[in-house]
């Protein structure tokens, strides 16, 4: 069964929503990168997890919208968004994930801080 004209142009604006999807998860781990300790292990861990998640979502994509074929014009559309968000409001995001993983961090320290001081007057 062929898909229509229409099926393929729908197909190929949905592509660019998944290509924004998978660059938003990819400034996520790039932000935990950058904030975990430098260890080899855990990045070789991170790229790994990056890799299945972002083939996950390319395979049931491809299940949904074009009966489980890798089409061309897909795979561009996500390559064409994912450099223009990552070059552009990339660095927007990067900024605003740090911020919340920063504000995580800072709050958990002074809960625990703050949860331990208490035990020791109990």
């Amino acid at each position: 069964m062929d898909l229509t004209l229409y099926d393929q142009t729908m197909t190929f604006l949905w592509s660019f929503m998944l290509g924004a999807g998978v660059t938003v998860i990819y400034i996520f781990m790039e932000v935990a990168r950058e904030i975990s300790p430098p260890n080899k292990l855990l990045v070789f861990m991170e790229d790994i997890l990056f890799t299945f998640a972002a083939a996950a979502l390319n395979l049931f994509f491809a299940v949904a919208r074009t009966h489980g074929y890798i089409r061309w014009y897909v795979m561009a559309a996500q390559i064409v968004v994912f450099v223009l968000v990552y070059f552009t409001a990339g660095k927007f995001l990067k900024k605003c994930f740090g911020i919340v993983f920063r504000t995580i961090g800072y709050l958990s320290e002074k809960i625990s801080l703050f949860l331990i001081k208490k035990s020791r007057h109990v």
